[in-house]
Order: C-alpha cells, then structure tokens, then sequence
C-alpha cells in the first residue's frame, strides 16, 4: 500500500491539467517558434535568415533547404567541372527542383537527389572504406536576392562539411566550412548564402518538443506552396486521434513521422475569409523525455497575425512508475456505468485516480482476482486505474469514462 501511495502522491504532483495556450509566427509567417510543453515557447526566431541547414547528429548527413528563401534544382554536370561555368539550358523544364521531405528531419532537399544506393546520400557518396561522404552533384540555387548560385557539398569528414558556392560562371567563389561539434547540442547548424555566415538560431533539441513554423510541400506535380503545422522533435513521436471527441480521447499507435500533426487541422472558409478549426480531432506527443501530452487546436489566425491557438495537457508523466499492465484486463473501456476487472493476480485494494492526481475511488478487496467498480457517477475523462496485489505488486491501467 504504501508503494502505491507514493505513486498517488507523484502523480498529483506532476499534474497539470488543461492550458490554453498560443504561439505567434508573425504577419506572413516569417517566423518560427519552438515550444517545450512543459516550459511553452523556448524561442521565436526568424525564419528568413537562413538557406541551409546541416544535420550535426554523429552519424547525420542531412542538408536541409529554406524554401521559403531559395529555390533548388540538381545539375547534370560532373563535379569535375565545377570550375567551368555552369549551362543551365533546359534547367527550367527538364530539371528535378528538390524540396525537403517532412516525414523525417533525415529527408533534406539535398538528400532528395539520391538514386537509391544504398551509399548514395544525395549530394555526395559515402565512402565505405574512409567512412567520408565525398560530393558527387552540383546544385543550382535560386537565392532570395534573384541571383542563381551553384553549390556543391565536398565532404563531410570527421564531422565538418566543407562546401563551396560560386557564380555560375565560377565568379566569387566562397569556400565555407560547419563543424557539427559547434551545434552539438542542436538537431542542426545553419548557414546564410548571402551573408555567407553561420546562423545560430535552433535551440538546444532537449529543451523543445515541437517547431511551429510554415514551411513549402509539392501539392502537385509543379505546385509548391507554404503550409502551416507543428513538427515534432527528434525523439519524439505523435499519435494522430480523429473522430472521437476530444474530451474522451486516447492515444493509439505513436508515428515516428516528425508531420503527423500535418496541417489539416483547419480549413479557410470562403465565406467568412477565416479559418475555420476541425472538431474530433486531438494528437498525442511522446516526447523524449518520456512525457505524454495531448494537443487541441483552438485557433488559427492565417497570414494576417500568424496565430496558431491550442490547449495542452499532460496526460503520463515521466519519473512515475509505469507497471506492466498485461496481467490486468478492465472492460468495457471506454465505460458508461460499471468496470469490470480481472487481474492475473489475488486484488487487494483498487483506486481510480483523475488526471488532476485525484482519488475519485479507493476500495479493499477480498483477495479474488477480479471485482467490478461503479463510475456512473463520475465525470467523463480520462483516468488511471490502479490495481495492487496481495503479494505488493501493482498493475495501471488508463479508462476512460463516456456517459
């Protein structure tokens, strides 16, 4: 008993509850805003400063494009003639434009252009018997500026990329450098073509869970275009719930993909030019940490304020004891009237325990290995049964009640 009131105890500790909260990317999205559930907004930092980005985990290679400033396109050329002036006839019609992918923070624009060797990482090949990826395509760039750049990455050796960018016709060539080691506590190192420096503008990837931001997708063959959503961080994964209100709902399969939140949550409304926020539909957050939260859209405002309302609430929480479950059977789950329990092991005592910490039932049982609770009269939530043994071991599961 006393093991599982330290676990009570704990657990109204970390509760939380429901918060509303809102992040601002500013008139015409030129913002970014990296958010920590527990803490809200890390930072709201520029989102037009920058044109690569390159990944400085040990054994990343991504280098991430700013769509929003550049526009990208694979050359045919070797890289042996990098120092000749670069024809980009037919570049317009018969040349790929990469953008990055977001299902994973991996998939990089430059990445994109890789033929599906399993060596071929995109701008460059990796080498299996010096362990570096040596450049292997030239890249053309549309900056922000109108002028057009080619770019090819040399190498990344010993966790620096070296890289070089020029004029098309070879003219102010600029050979630059990243080390990952400068950024190692971020998920990546950034660089600015026009200013032909390094920008740190990430903060340290333990201290956020997602990245609000508006960033460019291909709709269609040809079609690219801004949407607006939450990313998730590295580590983290996001269930998707639809169709179930979110006052009741309950998480499901976790996706590693960093866009499972996506941007589908609104939709613009042409008779009222607003947008308008879709009903039944919640995530869940495992963050790396080992947390649980639960994300509802609330609001949106478009362009005009960048606006992105939300309520946040924890639902598990690290550093509480989490007991294996597969011993105990509680149905029918959600419940409208009656629990029933059956537990592998003799049940001493049950409690229901509500996601503000409270014990809303406390009983002593006889020592079967199954009893049936009333939760007629509780509120509809979600709550966490907890089923103690007579030999001291505990069992949790959630339940929600539905009426």
């Amino acid at each position: 008993m006393k093991h599982l009131l330290l676990w009570t105890f704990g657990f109204a500790s970390f509760a939380f509850g429901q918060v509303s909260d809102s992040v601002s990317l500013q008139s015409g999205y030129t913002n970014e805003s990296y958010y920590s559930f527990a803490n809200g907004e890390v930072s709201n930092v520029d989102n037009y400063d920058w044109d690569l980005a390159f990944e400085t985990s040990s054994f990343g290679s991504a280098v991430r494009l700013n769509r929003k400033r550049a526009k990208l396109w694979v050359s045919p050329a070797q890289v042996s003639d990098w120092s000749t002036t670069l024809d980009t006839n037919g570049m317009a019609a018969g040349w790929d434009q990469l953008v990055n992918g977001y299902e994973f923070w991996s998939q990089g624009a430059l990445n994109m252009a890789a033929q599906g060797s399993q060596t071929d990482l995109g701008w460059g090949e990796y080498n299996t018997v010096t362990h570096v990826v040596e450049g292997s395509r030239i890249f053309v760039l549309e900056l922000s500026n109108g002028n057009y750049k080619k770019l090819m990455i040399e190498e990344l050796a010993s966790g620096t990329y070296q890289f070089v960018f020029a004029d098309l016709d070879n003219a102010n060539e600029v050979n630059a450098s990243l080390a990952k080691s400068t950024y190692a506590t971020k998920n990546f190192g950034y660089y600015n073509l026009e200013t032909e420096m390094e920008v740190d503008r990430e903060p340290a990837a333990s201290d956020w869970d997602l990245v609000f931001t508006n960033y460019v997708l291909e709709l269609g063959p040809g079609y690219y275009a801004g949407v607006t959503s939450a990313l998730h961080n590295a580590g983290d994964s996001t269930s998707e719930v639809s169709g179930v209100p979110v006052a009741t709902s309950m998480y499901n399969t976790f996706d590693q993909e960093i866009n499972t939140i996506g941007y589908d949550w609104k939709t613009f409304n042409m008779s009222t030019y607003t947008y308008d926020i879709v009903t039944d539909l919640s995530y869940f957050v495992s963050t790396s940490s080992g947390d649980v939260w639960k994300i509802v859209f609330t609001g949106f405002g478009g362009s005009s304020d960048g606006k992105i309302y939300f309520t946040k609430e924890q639902v598990e929480f690290a550093g509480v004891p989490t007991y294996a479950g597969a011993n105990l059977d509680i149905h029918p789950n959600p419940a409208g009237n009656s629990v029933k329990i059956n537990y592998a092991n003799t049940i001493k005592s049950i409690q229901l325990v509500n996601m503000n910490g409270q014990v809303v039932y406390s009983s002593n049982e006889n020592g079967f290995g199954n009893a049936s609770i009333d939760v007629s009269q509780l509120q509809n939530g979600v709550y966490f049964l907890n089923v103690t043994g007579t030999a001291g071991d505990v069992a949790v599961k959630k339940l929600v009640v539905q009426h």
